[in-house]
């Protein structure tokens, strides 16, 4: 037995001591190589922080060099600068940039570089900042022009680039004599780039700029998204985040108006879930704005499940998430709470339309019909009527039959014994024979199990009070469901 067990502990031991050689053996390889970051899709939080994330990695394990492989329109000002300032401040090993087209913020991504190799073909430069809202997409005031006019002009003077062609990126007002007129916007070809000093050399393709950056021949290593990355940048782009927040609130909503826990809550609880996870992996989100998001949601079901109607539970939690919203997607958070406005009014359009036998459609809608047009049965017996239906022919007050029939008349139960289903506070649900109706208490809180009398009827409304003595045998009473049968 001992010699088995020393056995086994030596195959472990040398199962963990080759593991740890070919960690080491990774390791080393990976700081022999230089890392390819793809920055080919638009510029935002979720490119923010897949890039920040792999050059704080390459501070670690030291590569040779970070290479950013630029093909993107633009995006985000906030993100840019995430971005940049990673690049700039942040990276202990050399960054290098090759373009195949670097548009807006990708402009000024790939300037902040060391070196910058353009590829045939390519351009760079249009950065002129724009505000996407409700009716499309608009300039930017002078102020925030000012500020990203600045940073192009710092970066390229940080990097040994021409800063008057640089601000021509940003501002069409500035003019570049034999390269822009006045009101046009600055954009380089490959060759242009390198004359006006914004890129160091045209490359005939990758391999030909690492060979001219110095790394000829060096093993490269390309840094793909992993697939939570992938996942979270697609439900963290502003209409599906929209549509995220439509099913997390619409759930949720569909389940105040119906009673227990059902599929919409479920639902609108896992839909928010995803909000907040893609929020925290692919944006700048933070803690406080998951805890917002969190907050949010248990405020919301406590309204839901805990506290009747809609008061301040409800606006808090709303009031929680649409700051969280404001504070992780700051310039598209208008797209996002216009998608989310917009598409719950559509939903909520179609709920009541297609479903309106739903808890949420009773709620809202009106499917009885209320006294006026039951002709004249329906008039009371009184002067004053006030609306009231009275019963007639009966020592207890026996409707007529045929009136009994009419949709939302239940003049018949006037005067019936029943049992409460429900607490009345004061509306709840009471059993009458083998029917269960819903009522409203006379004024006084009722708890279920207690027995009740009809006083009149008003409408669509059976008006109850408690029973003044539950054990007086010759009450007229309702019968138990055997007995109706």
């Amino acid at each position: 037995m001992s010699n088995a067990f020393s056995r086994i502990l030596a195959l472990r031991s040398i199962a963990i001591v080759v593991l740890l050689a070919t960690l080491i053996q990774g390791l080393a390889q990976d700081a022999e190589s230089v890392w390819i970051l793809p920055i080919d899709t638009e510029i935002t939080p979720a490119t923010a922080q897949f890039v920040a994330s792999r050059i704080e990695r390459a501070n670690e394990v030291r590569p040779l060099a970070v290479l950013l492989r630029i093909d993107t329109p633009g995006g985000r000002v906030d993100s840019m600068q995430r971005i940049v300032d990673a690049v700039m401040n942040d990276a202990r090993v050399p960054v290098l940039a090759v373009v195949e087209n670097a548009f807006s913020a990708g402009a000024l991504i790939a300037m902040s570089a060391e070196q910058l190799a353009m590829l045939p073909g390519a351009s760079i430069g249009a950065a002129l900042p724009i505000t996407v809202g409700v009716g499309g997409a608009t300039p930017v005031d002078e102020k925030f022009t000012s500020a990203v006019r600045g940073q192009f002009r710092s970066v390229a003077e940080a990097r040994g680039r021409d800063p008057a062609v640089a601000e021509a990126m940003v501002d069409p007002s500035r003019e570049i004599p034999g390269l822009s007129a006045r009101g046009e916007l600055v954009t380089l070809s490959a060759d242009e780039a390198v004359d006006q000093n914004i890129a160091d050399f045209v490359a005939s393709d990758l391999s030909d700029a690492l060979r001219t950056f110095g790394y000829g021949g060096v093993a490269t290593v390309t840094l793909e998204r992993n697939l939570t990355e992938r996942i979270g940048t697609w439900l963290s782009g502003p209409i599906i985040a929209g549509i995220l927040l439509i099913l997390g609130l619409g759930g949720l909503v569909i389940e105040f108006f119906s009673p227990g826990f059902g599929i919409p809550g479920a639902i609108g609880v896992i839909a928010l879930a995803l909000f907040a996870t893609s929020a925290f992996v692919a944006t700048p989100a933070g803690i406080v704005d998951v805890l917002l998001i969190l907050g949010g949601v248990l405020l919301l079901a406590l309204e839901a499940f805990v506290i009747p109607g809609f008061g301040v539970a409800g606006v808090l939690g709303l009031a929680a998430i649409v700051a969280a919203v404001i504070r992780i997607f700051q310039d598209d958070a208008v797209t996002v709470l216009a998608t989310t406005a917009i598409g719950g009014g559509v939903v909520l359009g179609l709920l009541l339309w297609l479903l309106p036998n739903t808890g949420l459609g009773r709620q809202l809608t009106l499917s009885e019909r209320i006294g006026g047009g039951l002709g004249p049965a329906s008039i009371g017996a009184g002067a004053g009527g006030g609306g009231s239906v009275e019963a007639r022919g009966g020592a207890r007050g026996e409707a007529d039959p045929a009136r009994a029939k009419l949709v939302g008349d239940r003049s018949d139960l006037i005067g019936r014994t029943g049992i409460a289903m429900s607490d009345l506070r004061p509306a709840g649900v009471a059993r009458f024979g083998s029917d269960r109706v819903d009522v409203v208490s006379d004024g006084d809180y009722v708890s279920a199990g207690s027995r009740l009398d009809v006083l009149r009827v008003e409408g669509n409304r059976v008006i109850v009070r408690p029973s003044d003595n539950e054990n007086e045998s010759n009450r007229t009473h309702d019968p138990s469901p055997s007995e109706d049968g």
